[in-house]
Formats: structure tokens, sequence, C-alpha cells
């Protein structure tokens, strides 16, 4: 029986010991501090906050630029050349995945600068989809017209009265122009519940949405009091940022009308 015990206790495993300890047993790690807890928690940007708990109403799917499917679009997959149905932002979600894959991602949206104000983000610098046409046709179309107004104006020495004017409006078109393409067009957040009856609910994005709020495929998002898709700026024309939009429209058609004045050096028979 005695010789039984011993086989027994030569048996059973023996905890490991620490070689840097003499022949004492490790002691567990002491718990985390809260400042600690915090520390290890806290998102350190809006980008994993919005990538791993969607807050805005957005189509299912991919949350950030970095899982972008390239490689199969690249193959021609999605990019209408072999599918039923053509992509419908004509590459620039392909492209918006190549180049700005540190940027957040709203839906379609290309989130740039933002912020939590009462545990909420909230966008503050965000452009759409059609961003390739805003920079590389409707900036350098703007620019590129006011700088050959600017030439003739110092060509025709034109006097400062003339010349203040022309720099002030140029001026205030290029800022509707930045507002509108930067602000948040009206991105509704995600409703579980209905706040009121008139609500309705978007299979699309799963959330309800109140009326005037519409989805749009080519954003990927339920825009508030959504009016239409504009590609000269880039984005969606909403509820946040129409103000900008009719501004940017109605300074477009003086501006045509100015640039022609100034160019044309009409202002010498006044």
């Amino acid at each position: 029986m005695d010789a039984y015990s011993d086989t027994l206790k030569s048996r059973q495993v023996q905890p490991a010991i620490d070689p840097g300890t003499t022949g004492t047993y490790p002691q567990p790690p002491s718990p985390p501090s809260d400042e600690e807890n915090q520390k290890e928690t806290a998102p350190l940007s809006l980008e994993p906050t919005l990538s791993t708990h969607p807050f805005f109403a957005t189509s299912p799917g991919l949350q950030d630029w970095r899982s972008e499917p390239v490689d199969l679009r690249l193959c021609c997959q999605g990019c209408g050349c072999d599918d039923d149905e053509p992509d419908p932002d004509f590459g620039c979600t392909l492209l918006t995945a190549l180049l700005c894959k540190r940027a957040g991602r709203v839906g379609n949206m290309i989130v740039i600068k933002s912020s939590i104000q009462n545990d909420e983000p909230k966008l503050l610098c965000v452009y759409g989809p059609f961003w390739p046409v805003l920079f590389c046709l409707t900036w350098p179309l703007i620019l590129g017209v006011s700088g050959y107004t600017f030439y003739r104006l110092l060509h025709l020495e034109a006097p400062f009265y003339i010349i203040l004017p022309w720099c002030a409006l140029t001026g205030v078109l290029c800022r509707f122009l930045h507002r509108v393409s930067s602000r948040d067009p009206g991105i509704l957040p995600r409703y579980r519940e209905a706040p009121e009856e008139s609500w309705r609910w978007n299979s699309q994005a799963d959330t309800y949405r109140p009326p005037g709020a519409i989805f749009d495929k080519e954003c990927g998002v339920i825009v508030e009091d959504f009016d239409h898709v504009c590609p000269w700026t880039g984005t969606a024309i909403g509820g946040g940022n129409m103000p900008d939009f009719q501004g940017f429209v109605s300074m477009v058609c003086v501006m045509i009308i100015v640039d022609g004045i100034c160019s044309s050096g009409a202002w010498q028979f006044w």
C-alpha cells in the first residue's frame, strides 16, 4: 500500500518553478488599476469606434477602407464590365480604397476630421464618394478660370476698385464650394426604435428614418432632407449642406458674368 501511494505521488504533475527564483512559485500578476483599464479600453481615434460600432445609418458590409476588396475589383468584379449592374460611383470607391486607407469611413463617405460630443460622434470634415471629380475637375476649373481672369485684370491695368471686389467674390465662391463639399450633408444616426409614428423602417441601412430622409446607394448612407448627389461637389446634398450648395450655385452664375466682364475689359467702357 505504501509503495502504491509513493507511485501516485511521483506521477502527480508539479507546478513549474521560475528558474530565476529560489524554489518559490511565481506569483500571479496584480490586476490592472482603473487608470490602466481606461488607457487600454479608450479608442485611439474615432475611426475604430465607427468601424466596430457603427453609429450612423449606413449599409451593412465594409466599415473601413482597408477591408475594401481592391484585388477583386481590380479584376473587373464590381466595376461594371462583367456585372449586370454597373458600379454607381464609376470606380471612385476603388480609388478611395487605394489612396485613403487611413481615413475614417461612414458608408462610402470619407471622414477626415471628427470629434465626440455628448458621447456621440460628430463629423466635422467629410467628403463624398465623388471627391476625385471635385479635386480633379471642379477645383482646377474654378481656379483656372479665376487665374486667367486675374491675369487679364493685371494685363489691362485694372484699377483697385475693380480688382478688390473681384477677389472678394472669387473668395466667396471658393468658400461656398469648400463648405458644401466638406460638411456633413445630414447623415442620419441609426435608430433601432421609431421616435415618432411617421418614421418608417429602412431595410437597406437597418434603421428607422423620418420623412424626407432617403438612403443613397452611391454614398451608402441615409441623408436627412436628401435632395440629390452632385458629382461637381463630390457629395450628397441634404439638410446639412443645402444652404451652402445654394450659395455655391448662385455664386457660379454671378462669377460667370463677372469673369466675362473682367477678362474682356468691358469695365473700361463704363
